[in-house]
């Protein structure tokens, strides 16, 4: 028996929309929040959504959940806020549906403003004492060139 290209096309697309959408190495750093969790100083990437269907509600969530936030990750998003979400049967089958949607963010936390004014004191105070090393390397070698100087006079 053999399969044809577009029922094998059909197939794997069932088998996918019946499945938990895996989630990506890039997404794991996205954080979903609420609108009323959204943090501050943040810049809107663009819309986004999650759909999954699953054998269960909690199986359906987390594979939209999954679909929302590699949809943040492929926009760069540190963040993905839920603005609508819904659920439910999926047709007549005992499955279950999650839908999600929002939009992706870059957002500058607390956290990462604090990291960032380390970074940018620690850079300053590598600065000054590289010119202060360079400094006094210049005094110790006008040191020794008069001392170099002195010693021929004598």
């Amino acid at each position: 028996m053999s399969i044809n290209r577009a029922s094998l096309i059909v197939l794997s697309s069932l088998l996918a929309a019946c499945g938990t959408t895996a989630l990506s190495p890039e997404a794991k750093s996205v954080t979903v929040v609420r609108a009323s969790d959204r943090p501050l100083h943040c810049k809107v990437l663009g819309p986004i959504t999650g759909s999954s269907r699953g054998s269960d509600e909690k199986q359906a969530k987390a594979g939209a959940e999954n679909d929302f936030r590699n949809q943040a990750a492929e926009l760069k998003a540190n963040f993905a806020v839920i603005e609508t979400e819904n659920g439910g049967p999926a047709g007549t089958t005992s499955d279950r549906k999650a839908f999600l949607g929002g939009k992706a963010l870059h957002c500058q936390t607390e956290a990462m403003e604090e990291a960032e004014e380390k970074a940018a004191a620690a850079a300053q105070e590598k600065k000054e004492k590289e010119e202060a090393d360079r400094e006094r390397e210049e005094q110790d070698d006008k040191e020794a060139e008069a001392e170099k100087k002195k010693a021929q006079k004598d």
